[in-house]
């Protein structure tokens, strides 16, 4: 009988670790913010205020959570500090106030607006852990955070200076870029919902929750539970009607606070209720540069055209704000202490959908090949002598300035037959002579054999130039044996973006070595893949299986002390993270083989197809990482063929720490074949062990083939959990659907 375990109990869920924090620190909740509702059924009564329930909660426990102290609430709960005791960690508990637990319809929103807040995960965002439910109380738990709101820190010390201001502004900005990505919007931006923390980080909090709060004071309208947001910061739109609320609504509320953050009040201080709402209607805030005489006009540009009164006049994209204030920053001489977002680099739409992939593997191989070579080798499109992303390189070029920055970017172009000082013959020498934040441009059409090379201790671009389609090769060579196999290209603590570049394995000629990899990760290491194609093409596709020859697209190595060279400590770079958009990866070998415990990985669009999995995750030593480190999978709009299942987690007797998983799979297709498990675990530890370590979070996804959603595979038994027993809403189709139209797959965007 197949058993399913309840990933809804927060004593078995397996989240993200919050940072701990002083007691005696602001909170990330301040008593005007926003909490989820829900139902509750207690012996308080419905009139209690969030005072009262702070004094009847404070020192009790709701599941696993024990909360320790009462500091504050808003209309609709009361907010504790409170401890994990099943991960060890400070956290923030909000409890549903006795007001709102009567109505269905606020329980619903409750769990769907939880669900969309935790499918962020950003370093700017404050993080939603679990919702949970225990003696007639509803409540949600998030990170805590240390450090001070913006609206308080501003009343304490004044407003900030202008690089301070730029630099919190570039990372809510960036906050809610990623929120949108994702398709959700905070309605209530405003000073006290941005934290800033000792090291001087802007955290977001109330993330996709505020349109669930209720009327605490009379800052704030509400219609039908939905919150237009403080009177303050509001959006004239979101005014008017709160359902229309969309970035760009985001973006006037944080016009507004950029506005109090450098001018100590809001645009629209004085007046009533409705005086307030009629300014932000139909009146001008007084230009910033007007005000304080050392904002430069740039600045006080950006902050008004945020607040525009047409949604349309504003930055229709919270990444054009982003890029805006970093130009500033740049001009004006200012470090970004931090870390430059990722939001700052282009940004492409997920134009490539391929929701209806094939129903069999080998078809769906076959496709992808005949895809992929479809598209690399179409027609190139006019204006050669220009970069994908539309930098002109002209002929030899060495140096290009940007007007915005005044900084030099250094191109370095691979071509057939170099004949100038920037030009070169290989990759490999390419990588040799480059700087951090050089981009290589490939110019040339079709396959090339490369010798494997490493990129060691900096950052680059590589790039296909218009009109270019090439194919990189990695089939032996020089330099070709590593502490971890083949390697094709090594990251040591290092950065690679690769933009619309073919990749090939040919492992049939590297059958000596025992491990093949296109990509192997060292260190603080990342990749970024976007509109790729990367194959493993293989005579048999099953004749990689045996341990002594495995083949994958991307290793995430552990350090070797042998020979991978210590970390280059004057480079800034990030941390262990894979990310790939648009991009088809097909082929016999899987896509992850990772023996690091704490990775980070952002699918969006496109395809895999394989007949191996897609991450097999090895175990760790006792004591190698903390016992709270996760994979995290961020997929959307992508589809996964693999036939041996999506994930495995393995554990042994030398590395007997099994990994956690945490996966958010937003309007996905996973197509997986019988008789194997979507996700399995297996090893040496008891079966019980395994439960907590897999959160797996559906947003619309589908699910075909196989019927087993988990196989636990321990030491005493074996367990299964299948689709149909689970309480998420899988949908689940035993057989695949019907053969897609190949024109879908060749949209000429993709192109």
């Amino acid at each position: 009988m197949n058993r399913v375990e309840n990933r809804r109990d927060p004593k078995e869920s397996s989240d993200l670790v919050g940072r701990t924090a002083d007691p005696e620190s602001a909170l990330i909740m301040s008593d005007d913010a926003t909490v989820i509702s829900a139902r509750r059924n207690h012996r308080v009564g419905g009139s209690t205020s969030t005072t009262e329930i702070g004094r009847f909660l404070e020192g009790r426990d709701l599941g696993p959570y024990q909360l320790e102290k009462f500091v504050g609430g808003g209309g609709m709960g009361a907010v504790f500090r409170a401890l994990d005791t099943t991960l060890d960690r400070i956290v923030a508990v909000k409890v549903l106030s006795p007001q709102q637990s009567g109505d269905d319809e606020m329980l619903r929103r409750f769990k769907n607006e939880a669900q969309s807040a935790a499918r962020l995960d950003h370093e700017n965002i404050g993080r939603v852990y679990a919702v949970g439910y225990d003696d007639g109380w509803h409540f949600i738990v998030f990170e805590f955070i240390e450090g001070t709101n913006l609206r308080d820190l501003v009343q304490k010390e004044g407003p900030f200076d202008v690089p301070r201001a730029i630099e919190a502004s570039i990372q809510i900005a960036d906050a809610l870029a990623h929120a949108s990505q994702r398709s959700v919007v905070h309605r209530d931006i405003k000073p006290s919902n941005i934290i800033i923390t000792p090291t001087g980080r802007a955290r977001l909090v109330d993330m996709g929750l505020a349109r669930l709060h209720q009327v605490s004071d009379d800052q704030d309208l509400t219609m039908s539970g939905v919150t237009l947001g403080t009177f303050d910061y509001i959006s004239p739109e979101q005014a008017r009607d709160p359902r229309s609320a969309d970035v760009r609504s985001d973006l006037y509320s944080l016009g507004c606070t950029i506005y109090s953050m450098l001018i100590g009040r809001p645009p629209f201080a004085n007046g009533t209720m409705v005086q307030k709402l009629l300014q932000h209607q139909q009146e001008t805030a007084p230009p910033l540069d007007s005000i304080r005489s050392d904002v430069p006009h740039s600045l006080s540009e950006v902050v008004a055209r945020l607040m525009a009164k047409n949604p349309n006049d504003r930055y229709q994209r919270a990444e054009e704000l982003v890029t805006a204030l970093l130009e500033i920053a740049d001009s004006l001489g200012i470090e970004i202490t931090i870390s430059r977002p990722l939001a700052a680099t282009p940004v492409v739409a997920a134009v490539f959908s391929i929701h209806n992939a094939l129903p069999w593997l080998v078809p769906l191989m076959a496709l992808g090949t005949l895809v992929g070579g479809l598209w690399w080798f179409s027609e190139p499109q006019p204006g050669a002598g220009k970069t994908e992303s539309g930098d002109v390189s002209g002929s030899q070029e060495e140096v290009i300035e940007d007007a915005s920055d005044k900084k030099a970017q250094t191109f370095r172009r691979v071509v057939d037959a170099p004949d100038g000082p920037q030009e070169y013959s290989s990759i490999s020498q390419a990588v040799e002579a480059a700087a951090d934040g050089d981009v290589i441009e490939l110019a040339w059409s079709g396959v090339r054999d490369e010798l494997p090379f490493t990129v060691r201790g900096k950052n680059l671009l590589l790039n296909r130039a218009v009109g270019s389609r090439p194919v990189v090769k990695f089939s032996g060579g020089a330099s070709e044996s590593t502490p971890h196999g083949y390697a094709g290209i090594m990251l040591h603590d290092a950065g690679l973006v690769a933009k619309g570049v073919a990749f090939d394995l040919d492992v049939t000629s590297l059958r000596m070595h025992t491990q093949r990899h296109m990509f192997v990760l060292v260190g603080e290491s990342s990749l970024e893949l976007e509109k790729c194609r990367l194959t493993i093409p293989s005579i048999d596709l099953r004749d990689d299986r045996s341990p002594d020859g495995r083949s994958g697209f991307v290793l995430m190595a552990r350090p070797s002390a042998v020979s991978d060279a210590p970390r280059v400590s004057d480079v800034s770079l990030m941390p262990v993270k894979l990310q790939v958009v648009d991009s088809i990866v097909s082929g016999a070998g899987l896509f992850l083989e990772t023996q690091r415990s704490d990775v980070d990985l952002i699918w969006d669009g496109g395809v895999f197809v394989s007949p191996h999995r897609f991450i097999l995750a090895d175990g760790e030593t006792r004591g190698a990482v903390a016992d709270n480190a996760t994979i995290r999978l961020s997929l959307s709009n992508a589809s996964f063929v693999c036939e041996d299942g999506f994930a495995c987690l393995l554990d042994s007797p030398t590395r007997p720490m099994p990994g956690r998983l945490r996966v958010l799979a937003d309007t996905c297709r996973f197509v997986i074949t019988a008789p194997n498990a979507l996700v399995e675990q297996s090893g040496i530890s008891d079966p019980v062990a395994y439960r907590s370590l897999i959160d797996w979070q559906n947003v619309g996804s589908n699910y075909e083939g196989s019927s087993i959603f988990r196989r636990i595979d321990g030491a005493a038994e074996r367990i299964e959990f299948d689709y149909a027993a689970s309480q998420q809403p899988f949908r689940h189709t035993t057989f695949p659907g019907d053969l897609p139209d190949l024109s879908t797959l060749l949209d000429e965007d993709v192109r």
